[in-house]
């Protein structure tokens, strides 16, 4: 036990430098504290006991939300290895346990309380739970070592969020409202939110004679608009579950460390403290068509269809799934329509969102998989305006490629898209976004009058073809140019996801000859070093059949390599074909298998493939999940080591609870 608490000091003094410990914090997230854990976020006090225990004898200063706020405004420094300890719910169990011990080593901490709860317990999400009284929680306030946080008034529940009745967490979801079938407006959204955080302050107020300046998220669940309306009513430090140290100059974002039971605490907190406090995740992956399962005319079939699916997924243990939103049925590879509400293109079915619902509460991650410009938008002039042109013949003509894409440079195209990414985040709770191989523009492409007039403003020459061949200087800028335009339409949809689901993951198609021949930069205008760096994955084709590569392994080797092998492996998702469209045929199962193993020997960190059939079985379920199962990576002990030195728990525990010490 020794050696590994020595390793643990090692592995936080590399996480953690002096330089930034002035603005670097760990919070740690507790609930309730029995005897005997229940929930799996239940910590049992022995346990609570030795952590406490663990962080005092081993550097880490504890410190209270006044040391972070006058961080913030750089008034004074956080110590090195600073910890913020926080507590959601106002469990009867902070007030027994809890409270004597932070009095004893006066250690500060937050209290976390919905208002509700504490006035009408019946009313709890948590049936089984005892709660605090408002007597307690002014004492433990009025003690100065205890910093009470509105949890919000009644915000810390489920609500339905879909026609076919799925719930979502209510701080972050818009509504559906069925007794007039519609989703809930962005006014009625900021207007609930406000309204209850307002009415949780003033019960706050009202019994602690104290106005609250923290809000702690139910279920860590929010969105930029939820942050807007917070900080209007003046709170100064929001807490999410979010993943990662916190950081004194963004307290809109207090990342916090999710305490459970029945882990290694020991060993799990180690390991996150050397990624940086946050999740050691390895995607095992399967991209999903969403076509095969939805019967746009009956929603009963398309639920049976999904069964099947979920059965399927579960069956293959993979824990991340890129699924279809939107409608593609003759393959056509150009989007117009969609399954999730939104007004800016047909709806087919609304069931995306009910699809990923269920998806994720079998313990899956989901990526919605979208185009970025491939769209055929309803109005048929504007369309056809904004269509990315090539240059034929004498001139430029709407592109004859396999994507009818829409022109990143016309603010037009973006503008329409926004809208349709806006809708999809604001109704579908996904975990991330995989951004289609459609964003490229070729060599002959894009002449749009918009990119001609922008090359012109900025070089002060048009891009004629033949100039751009005869002159490589210029040819390099307009592949730049063209590089650059991409990325900036990219950024704006990001944004926009991120305005309704500020912790969705970005992942976007490359192809692979991008990655593996320095001139295809000119064919695609994508480029590798500015993918790794602009978003959390940059997921390679990796389809060597498709390519031709009949001696793979030598490809797959040095597509690696060019990727930049296990540097970059944290951010590089190798997607592979499991279905040869040239001879349309299904490759072997133990060739599939075979090919994933070897890329995993190689050094990556994510694989995934594409495409599958639930009705098929094709790919084998059962040979998928010999190699794609991530069931039996979380790893859990019965009984969590001890971390106090000998005796100090049970001498601690005579110390504060009993009646003669």
């Amino acid at each position: 036990m020794a050696v590994l608490m020595l390793v643990v000091v090692a592995a936080i003094a590399l996480a953690v430098s002096p330089a930034q410990a002035a603005e670097t914090f760990i919070t740690l997230c507790y609930h309730d504290v029995p005897e005997v854990p229940v929930e799996k976020d239940d910590i049992s006090r022995k346990d609570f006991v030795n952590q406490i225990e663990y962080l005092r004898t081993h550097g880490f200063a504890f410190v209270s939300p006044q040391d972070i706020l006058a961080a913030s405004r750089g008034a004074k420094r956080l110590p090195e290895k600073a910890v913020l300890i926080t507590f959601d719910d106002a469990y009867e169990s902070f007030y027994r346990l809890v409270y004597p011990v932070l009095r004893l080593y006066d250690i500060p901490a937050v209290l976390s309380v919905v208002t509700s709860w504490i006035d009408s317990p019946e009313t709890s999400a948590y049936k089984t739970k005892r709660f605090m009284s408002w007597q307690q929680i002014r004492e433990v306030a009025d003690s100065g070592l205890v910093t009470v946080a509105s949890h919000s008034a009644r915000l810390h529940r489920m609500l339905q969020v879909n026609p076919v009745g799925n719930i979502e967490p209510a701080p972050a979801a818009f509504l559906y409202l069925p007794e007039s079938g519609r989703y809930e407006t962005e006014a009625e959204f900021r207007a609930r939110i406000r309204e209850d955080l307002a009415a949780s302050i003033d019960a706050l107020t009202a019994r602690l004679g104290k106005k609250p300046a923290i809000l702690t998220w139910p279920y860590g669940s929010y969105n930029e608009i939820g942050i807007e309306e917070a900080k209007k009513l003046g709170f100064e430090m929001l807490l999410t579950l979010d993943e990662g140290y916190s950081q004194a100059g963004r307290l809109d974002r207090v990342n916090r460390y999710y305490m459970e039971a029945h882990l290694d605490w020991l060993e799990s907190f180690k390991a996150s403290m050397a990624r940086g406090m946050r999740e050691g995740f390895r995607i095992r992956g399967v991209q999903v068509d969403l076509d095969p399962v939805v019967n746009r005319d009956s929603m009963e079939e398309s639920n049976r269809n999904l069964g099947l699916l979920l059965d399927r997924l579960v069956r293959m243990g993979v824990n991340t799934v890129f699924l279809q939103g939107f409608s593609d049925a003759g393959a056509t590879g150009n989007v117009k329509s969609v399954y999730f509400a939104n007004s800016a293109l047909p709806v087919d079915l609304d069931f995306l969102g009910h699809a990923v619902n269920r998806i994720r509460s079998r313990g899956m991650k989901v990526f919605v998989w979208m185009p970025a410009l491939a769209y055929e938008l309803p109005d048929p002039a504007l369309n056809e305006a904004l269509k990315v042109r090539q240059w034929k013949g004498d001139g430029p003509e709407v592109t004859s490629s396999w994507y009818r894409r829409l022109s990143p440079f016309d603010p037009r195209s973006l503008e329409a898209v926004q809208r349709i990414f806006a809708d999809l985040a604001a109704h579908v709770q996904f975990d991330g976004i995989l951004l289609q191989d459609d964003a490229y523009l070729a060599e002959t492409e894009d002449f749009h009058p918009a990119a001609v007039e922008a090359f012109r403003k900025r070089w002060g020459v048009s891009p004629d073809p033949q100039v751009l061949k005869a002159d490589r200087d210029l040819g390099a800028k307009w592949t730049a140019f063209k590089t650059e335009a991409l990325d900036r339409y990219i950024d704006g949809i990001v944004r926009t996801v991120r305005t309704y689901r500020p912790g969705a993951a970005i992942a976007r198609n490359l192809y692979s000859s991008v990655v593996t021949n320095p001139e295809a930069q000119t064919w695609f205008a994508q480029d590798l070093a500015r993918s790794l760096a602009a978003y959390d994955y940059t997921v390679v084709m990796a389809y060597a059949a498709m390519e031709g590569k009949e001696d793979s392994r030598t490809w797959y080797r040095e597509l690696f390599r060019a990727a930049g092998g296990r540097e970059s492996a944290p951010r590089v998702i190798y997607k592979l074909q499991a279905y040869d469209w040239k001879r349309e045929a299904w490759l072997g199962d133990g060739a599939l298998k075979d090919e994933i193993t070897f890329l995993l020997a190689l050094g990556a960190q994510h694989v995934a493939y594409y495409p599958d059939n639930v009705y098929r079985n094709k790919p084998d379920a059962d040979t998928v999940a010999s190699i794609l199962s991530a069931k039996d990576e979380v790893k859990r002990r019965e009984e969590p080591p001890e971390i106090a030195p000998e005796g100090a728990v049970e001498r601690l525990f005579r110390k504060l609870f009993s009646p003669n010490p």
